[in-house]
């Protein structure tokens, strides 16, 4: 008979492999884990990260970085912040820009994996002022201006100097903020792109990459973004951008048909956002190329002839190759409006590249025609036929 008061020794042994056991989970998951994208790092597999850059908890953009570890290319998909959908979780039609929340991004960061067809691994948030703060840490960011800039927002005076421009964190938020009157939406989209880019590839400079592994300069770039990447995958990902070649990115944005809904102009993309999926999938399908010695540039000059009656159909027919990331060279009337079929021309010797446009609307008619004469910069002639409903050609 045991006497009272006096505990069990088993209870004891249970107590001591109950500690054992938490002890060697916290150790498996400190120690053993291996972060989300480092591992995709490790794998090569491919990975996305959804930037958004906002201001007083509005949305400003945001563009979804998708990369290959493999290829080590990469692509920049725009969505600006009017982009119209149903949106079940507030049982109404309006734009994704309503759901940022600094403080809870996944909403958003779900609608968006709706519309591309596909998911987001990680994202980056950015508030306007801790930007502009970020970019003063990194001794700023250069960023090629075309034209020379001279204009006044919102009474503010900006001004660029065309070339090759170092701005530093005040500049580069007027970059990305400011707008001209009669301005077009590709030039807006382009400068944010550029920025992004520009971003990437100062993290990737090596002396950058070792001033930002630094306890102190890592410990601010940490706390001046919200994001679901752990600081080790972080660092990760900057040491990853030493090898990643930015001038190799690949640019596309949301293509759209605007739509004012009560008081908001919304811009809902094409067929039902079919083509948004479409371009996502092509993107990523050339970011994979090289793996196949697959070259194939999406730089190629087209010009969009009107073979039918339809008013309008070569514009809309150029908005859909842009959305593919050619350059539209030309846009206009063929000789005739009777042709039945569309006819996809190979300008330079190339059947191939003719070939690649000519499988995204599904045409079948694809003949070489080398033109002395004719514009340099056109690569592919495009005659568009009866038989072209706006997106597929119809057998």
């Amino acid at each position: 008979m045991k006497r009272k008061g006096k505990i069990d020794k088993s209870i004891f042994l249970i107590i001591l492999i109950i500690i054992t056991l938490v002890s060697a989970v916290i150790f498996s998951y400190f120690y053993l884990r291996v972060d989300a994208l480092t591992e995709k790092m490790q794998k090569n597999e491919p990975f996305s990260i959804m930037f958004t850059v906002s201001d007083k908890n509005a949305l400003c953009f945001l563009e979804v970085f998708f990369f290959n570890p493999e290829t080590k290319k990469g692509g920049i998909f725009y969505f600006p912040p009017n982009v119209g959908a149903k949106i079940d979780s507030i049982n109404r039609v309006d734009e994704i820009g309503v759901l940022y929340n600094r403080k809870d991004i996944l909403p958003l960061k779900k609608q968006v994996e709706l519309l591309i067809g596909g998911d987001i691994n990680f994202f980056m948030d950015f508030e306007l002022e801790s930007l502009g703060k970020l970019v003063d840490l990194m001794e700023g960011i250069e960023i090629f201006i075309s034209n020379p800039v001279d204009t006044v927002f919102k009474g503010k005076r900006i001004l660029f100097p065309s070339g090759n421009v170092l701005f530093d964190g005040d500049k580069i938020i007027d970059f990305i903020v400011y707008t001209e009157d009669n301005e077009e939406e590709r030039e807006i989209v382009s400068r944010r792109q550029k920025f992004l880019q520009a971003l990437l590839k100062k993290l990737g400079e090596t002396k950058m990459t070792e001033y930002l592994m630094k306890k102190n300069s890592f410990s601010f770039f940490l706390n001046s973004i919200t994001t679901n990447i752990t600081s080790k995958d972080l660092q990760t990902f900057v040491k990853e951008m030493s090898l990643f070649d930015s001038d190799r990115l690949l640019f596309q944005n949301v293509m759209g048909k605007s739509v004012q809904v009560e008081d908001k102009l919304l811009n809902f993309p094409l067929f039902e956002g079919e083509l948004l999926k479409s371009n996502v999938k092509q993107m990523l399908e050339t970011m994979a190329s090289a793996i196949s010695g697959d070259n194939v540039t999406l730089n190629i000059g087209i010009e969009i002839l009107n073979g039918t009656d339809v008013n309008g159909l070569a514009g809309r027919t150029a908005k859909l190759f842009e959305s593919f990331g050619y350059d539209i060279v030309s846009v206009q009337n063929a000789d005739s409006d009777e042709y039945e079929e569309t006819v996809v021309i190979d300008r330079v010797g190339k059947k191939d590249i003719a070939q690649k446009a000519a499988d995204y609307i599904k045409c079948e008619k694809v003949i070489s025609k080398v033109s002395p004469g004719l514009d340099e910069n056109i690569d592919i002639s495009i005659i568009i036929g009866k038989d072209f409903d706006g997106r597929y050609c119809k057998k």
